[in-house]
């Protein structure tokens, strides 16, 4: 998993700059720009914090497939389990 900083600004209630509703969240900075002090809610900023995560996450290298062996014939052509 690949690190990303936020800074929180100040924590308290406000109108969320994501969903526009009013509550409790923080005024938050992510390093990558994609917020600049904005208030979020508690729940718009676990969301963005999991977005981050898997946008810097590596990505898993693709496996090729494997192949299936053919178990028995039926009328010319292979049955595969």
């Amino acid at each position: 998993m690949s690190a990303f900083k936020v800074t929180i600004h100040q924590a308290g209630s406000g109108t969320c700059s994501l969903s526009g509703r009013e509550g409790d969240g923080l005024v938050v900075t992510f390093d990558d720009g994609t917020v600049t002090e904005q208030h979020l809610s508690w729940k718009s900023f676990r969301q963005l914090v999991a977005l981050a995560t898997a946008r810097n996450s590596p990505k898993p290298t693709p496996k090729s497939p494997s192949a299936q062996p053919a178990t028995a014939i039926a009328g010319g052509t292979p049955v595969v389990k």
